[in-house]
C-alpha cells in the first residue's frame, strides 16, 4: 500500500540556529517586491523583473493559496537574531500522487555566500522528507547557476536530468533536475 504525505494541518514555523523560516504574510509583500525587481535574484529564474508592488501581492497570495490547497509550503527566511526578512523556500508543487516536491528559493543578494540557503533548503528538506514522509525532494536549476548547484550538493542532492533547451524566457533556457531520497539521508 502507498502511502500518503502528511500535510500539516497549521502552517509549521522551523528554526536553526540563525533562522526563523515561518509563514508569509501580506505586510512582506515590500521586501519581495524588491527581491523580485533585483535582476541579481532574477537572472536565473527566467522570469521578467518585478514592476511593481501587486506582483509580489499575488505572488504572496498564490503561495497562500498553494497552502490552501495543500499544493506546497513556502517560508519566509528570517533572521532569529533581528526579525529581518532575507528571502523564501519552500515547496513550490507538491505531487501527492509520487509522494514528491519541487522546492524553491531565493535570498537577498547581501546575503549570498553565507551558507544560509544550505540552512534554509536543508531545514526544509529535512521536514518534508520526516515529517511529511516524502519519498524525494527535486530542484529545477539552470544548469548554469553555480552558488545553487554547490547548496543542493553540500545537501546530498543528486543531479537526475538535464533537459536541453527545454525552457523558453527571452530565448532558450536548459534545466538541470536535482533531487534527494529520503534513503539518501
Amino acid at each position: 500500500m502507498q502511502e500518503k504525505i502528511l500535510f500539516p494541518k497549521t502552517f509549521p514555523e522551523l528554526k536553526t540556529e540563525r533562522l526563523v523560516l515561518r509563514m508569509i504574510h501580506d505586510a512582506d509583500a515590500e521586501t519581495f517586491f524588491r527581491l523580485y525587481a533585483d535582476v541579481r535574484v532574477m537572472q536565473q529564474r527566467g522570469e521578467p523583473v518585478f514592476e511593481n508592488r501587486s506582483q509580489a501581492e499575488k505572488l504572496i497570495f498564490n503561495w497562500r493559496k498553494l497552502f490552501a490547497d495543500e499544493n506546497g509550503l513556502r517560508w519566509g527566511i528570517v533572521f532569529r537574531s533581528t526579525g529581518k526578512l532575507i528571502g523564501s523556500v519552500g515547496f513550490k508543487k507538491i505531487m501527492h500522487q509520487h509522494l514528491r516536491a519541487d522546492m524553491g528559493y531565493e535570498l537577498d543578494p547581501d546575503w549570498w555566500n553565507r551558507g544560509i540557503m544550505t540552512e534554509a533548503v536543508k531545514t526544509v528538506s529535512d521536514y518534508g522528507l520526516d515529517e511529511m514522509k516524502l519519498h524525494s525532494i527535486e530542484a529545477n536549476i539552470t544548469p548554469e547557476h553555480v552558488a545553487s548547484r554547490r547548496v543542493l550538493e553540500k545537501l546530498g542532492y543528486k543531479l537526475e536530468a538535464h533537459y536541453r533547451e527545454n525552457y523558453f524566457y527571452e530565448g532558450w533556457w536548459d534545466s538541470a533536475i536535482w533531487s534527494l531520497r529520503k534513503k539518501e539521508l
